[in-house]
Order: C-alpha cells, then sequence, then structure tokens
C-alpha cells in the first residue's frame, strides 16, 4: 500500500476520481433548482422551436446562444424517449459538459504541469460558487468554457508542432464559440495575445501561429453575416449593468475569491522564477487580465459581468504557467505532503464563500443584479412552482380571478410552470416584449405576482387600482389580491 501511495500515477488517478466525485455533488446540489427567466427564454422561444434552423434565423436578443441551443435541441430530441433521461432534461446537456471540462482540463494539463499546480486550479474551479451556477445553467457559458478550454490546447499544440490538421480543429471550435455568443470571440483573441511570438512585428506577421487569429475572425464572420442585421440590433441593445465600475468589481471579486489558492502560487511563481519573461510578453500577459476592465469601462451600459466566463480557462492556465515553477522550490523546502496540503487550502479556503454566499452576493452586487455568487434563482425562496400552484388554489378560492404576472417578478418562470395548471385562456396576463396589457378588463379584483410591496404600489398607479395587500408570501414572489373598482 505504501508503495501505491507513493506512486504519481497512482495519485493523481485517486485526485481525478475525487475531483470528479466533488463536481458531480456540487452539480447534483444546484441541478433541481426550478427554472429562472434566461433559462425558461432559452428554451421556450428558441431550443423547442419547431424548426431547428429558426434558431438561427431568430437571433432577436443575446439569450440566444444559437449554437448551444442547436446543440440542446439535438440532445433533448434524442433522450426524449428514453423516460430517465427524459426526467433529467434540460439541465443534464450542461452538466455533461461541465464535467468534460474537468476530465479535460486534468487530462491536458496533467501533462503541462506539475499535478500540485493542476489539482490546485481544479479544486478552486469544482469549489467556486460560479461552478455551481453555470454547470448546471441552461445556457451557453459553460460551453463555450469547454471550447475555449479546447481551444488552448489546440492551438498550443499547433505552435509546438504547426500540423495543418490543427488548424481544421481549432476552425471548427471557433465556429462553435463564436456561434454559441459573440463575445467568445474575446477569448480567441486572448488566447492569440497569449502565445504571440516576442519578437518585432516583422517577425509577429510572418509566424505561422498568426493563423490563430485570423481563424477566429473568419469563422465569426462566416457565422453572422447571414444574419448580420441581426447581430448589429442585439449588440445595439441597452443591457447591462449601468456602473462599469460595479461590473467590474463583481467580476474580478468573483474571479479572485475563486482562485485565491492559485493566484498567491501564480504570483509567488513569477516572482521568484529563475526564467525571466519578455517585457513585451509580459505587456501582453497584463492586457489579457485587463480586457473587461477596459470593456466595462468604455461600454455603457457595462456588459454583464458573466460575459467575460469565458475568459476563465484561459486565466486559469495562465495562472498555473506562472504558478508552476514555484512546485520543485516548495518541494525542496517543504518536506511535508504538498499536494495534499495545498488541496487542504483550496477546501479550506472555499468553505469561507460557500458558507456566506449571500453575504458575498449583497456586499459584490448592485441593484440585484449578481452573475457569479448567488443570484436569486439560485436561493432557495426562488419557487415559482409553488407560486403558480398557489395563484390557482387562491383564485379558485375567490371564484376564478385572473392573475397578472409582473415582468420584474420572473414572469417567465412562473409562466413555464403555469403551462402545466390547465387553466383558461387568458387566466395568466403578463407583458410581452412587444405587446404591454393595456388594461386588465371589467374584473373587479384580481391576483397580481410581484417581488414586493413597492413594485405592486407601481402596478396599482399603472392600472388604477383601487387597493391591494398581501394574501400568499412565496419566497422572492408575492401573491397580492387587488381591487379593480
Amino acid at each position: 500500500m505504501a508503495d501505491l501511495l507513493k506512486n504519481r500515477r497512482f495519485m493523481n488517478g485517486i485526485l481525478c476520481a475525487i475531483a470528479g466525485a466533488v463536481a458531480l455533488n456540487v452539480i447534483l446540489t444546484a441541478f433541481f433548482r426550478q427554472l429562472w427567466f434566461d433559462e425558461v427564454i432559452s428554451l421556450m422561444d428558441f431550443a423547442l422551436l419547431p424548426n431547428m434552423t429558426d434558431i438561427y434565423r431568430f437571433y432577436n436578443i443575446p439569450n440566444n446562444h444559437i449554437v448551444y441551443n442547436i446543440l440542446l435541441r439535438w440532445w433533448i430530441d434524442a433522450c426524449d424517449g428514453i423516460p430517465f433521461l427524459a426526467r433529467l432534461l434540460p439541465r443534464s446537456f450542461t452538466a455533461i459538459t461541465a464535467l468534460a471540462s474537468l476530465a479535460l482540463l486534468l487530462y491536458f494539463w496533467l501533462k503541462r504541469f506539475h499535478a500540485e499546480t493542476v489539482f490546485t486550479a481544479a479544486f478552486c474551479l469544482i469549489l467556486s460558487l460560479p461552478f455551481a451556477i453555470y454547470s448546471t445553467a441552461v445556457r451557453g457559458y459553460m460551453l463555450s468554457f469547454l471550447v475555449i478550454l479546447l481551444s488552448i490546447e489546440i492551438a498550443l499544440l499547433y505552435k509546438e508542432k504547426k500540423k495543418p490538421l490543427l488548424l481544421a480543429a481549432y476552425f471548427l471550435l471557433s465556429l462553435i464559440g463564436s456561434g454559441t455568443t459573440p463575445t467568445n470571440i474575446v477569448a480567441f483573441a486572448a488566447i492569440y495575445l497569449f502565445l504571440v511570438p516576442p519578437a518585432g512585428l516583422k517577425k509577429i506577421i510572418s509566424d505561422k501561429t498568426l493563423l490563430l487569429a485570423l481563424i477566429p475572425v473568419a469563422t465569426f464572420l462566416l457565422f453572422y453575416v447571414p444574419i448580420f442585421p441581426k447581430l448589429l440590433k442585439v449588440l445595439s441593445l441597452k443591457e447591462g449593468w449601468s456602473s462599469g465600475f460595479d461590473a467590474s468589481i463583481h467580476f474580478y471579486a468573483a474571479f479572485i475569491i475563486s482562485f485565491f489558492p492559485l493566484l498567491i502560487l501564480a504570483v509567488a511563481g513569477k516572482l521568484y522564477s529563475k526564467e525571466k519573461s519578455p517585457s513585451t510578453t509580459n505587456l501582453l500577459h497584463c492586457l489579457i487580465f485587463l480586457i473587461p476592465l477596459i470593456v466595462f469601462m468604455i461600454k455603457a451600459p457595462a456588459p454583464f459581468p458573466r460575459a467575460f466566463f469565458c475568459l476563465w480557462p484561459l486565466w486559469i492556465f495562465m495562472l498555473c504557467t506562472f504558478a508552476d515553477p514555484l512546485i520543485p522550490l516548495l518541494k525542496e523546502k517543504y518536506r511535508g505532503p504538498l499536494l495534499s496540503s495545498l488541496i487542504c487550502i483550496c477546501v479550506i479556503w472555499a468553505a469561507i464563500p460557500l458558507n456566506f454566499p449571500i453575504q458575498l452576493s449583497n456586499a459584490l452586487s448592485k441593484g440585484g443584479q449578481d452573475d457569479f455568487f448567488k443570484p436569486y434563482f439560485m436561493r432557495p425562496d426562488f419557487r415559482p412552482m409553488d407560486t403558480v400552484g398557489k395563484c390557482v388554489e387562491i383564485s379558485k378560492e375567490a371564484g376564478g380571478l385572473r392573475v397578472f404576472l409582473d415582468f420584474a417578478a420572473d414572469y417567465p418562470s412562473l409562466f413555464f410552470y403555469a403551462r402545466t395548471t390547465k387553466m383558461p385562456e387568458g387566466f395568466w396576463i403578463f407583458d410581452r416584449p412587444n405587446k404591454k396589457v393595456e388594461s386588465l378588463g371589467n374584473d373587479a379584483a384580481i391576483l397580481v405576482v410581484a417581488r414586493s410591496s413597492s413594485d405592486m404600489e407601481t402596478i396599482a398607479r399603472r392600472f388604477s387600482m383601487g387597493s391591494f395587500e398581501q394574501v400568499a408570501d412565496c419566497g422572492y414572489q408575492k401573491i397580492f389580491l387587488a381591487r379593480l373598482r
């Protein structure tokens, strides 16, 4: 047994299994949460369209992660006839991409870095709050993470071997990445900046790695030129955070909190490394980490911080690159079990944000917007299915009152679960993207689902309601009885 514990391959295999088990546990913890606004839109308005080609043609809002929705549709169609899998749809597709990302990270990076570096990065990732959110989200962010992770490896292999077949693989990955969300082009640009040779402009232009910069641009144009007017319209939408400063704090705080142990190793590795990088390389590395900050500060409104989640695989890889030279030095000076010690540090550090997610969310988010800590849809009081059931129950007791769903109360999630109630047409009333409700009719009273009393007051003024009272508290969503006359 002692010999087995000293065997590096055996220990790496054990730790890979532990990492996989921990990741699966994290995923299962969030797997059965109820669908929220963006996820319902992704499903009902895009992935489940009758004609699959319409997913591509109907690019009207950024919620349509086109390639992800097409792949999700294929997955749903393939699994729909299997009773067990059908119950797990649609989060299972994203969960698979999350587990694949972890598996490939371990497989590729254990060949490039010391095990201590890789497992520190892996445990920081899977124990982070953002991983719990995006490893189960019915959105394209985890697919983007997987694509960028693969693209980094393909780009490194091409730089080392210059095989044309690798360019074909990079082209396919770029097409999938760009087609999932346009902002993934930023991650591909960052990959090239990381690999650009530290030489003069003439050398850079003549170097074959320049193709790694040109291919993503070509695939982006190939994918979006047929729907270019719609792309421009989507990019012109004024959606995001009102403050670029707040968005920056939120984004960078999430990454620093998630990867603090690895960051410490990376900084120390940079300081103690015997091989010093050229100043141009250091500047490019700084630029890669500053890309989100620059965009947050110059674009108004600032993009949602989650738009740059695609940069995380490259950032983690860069931190591993910086940290890895430190591991041999630590092994010389630290005679204890270094690998297990680093993993313990990761677990202890991760326990802090895992135990205080709501406090972090409240401190590092503004106006209820939270992409990385504990957004409202990850909290236990978000129960749209219960809200719908309570609305039906109260309505029947009151003689069949109709229900108005406020936009701010996450009306898509309510409408999604309301479909199972078999209530008559017109029972559920809500504003649609291009058509607002002008009148609530001639009923004497109506039920209203809103987030708070202040939101209800706004609704009451809008429809000139006589009075209202809260009749049920369903956590994030409240039910009010309003008198119309």
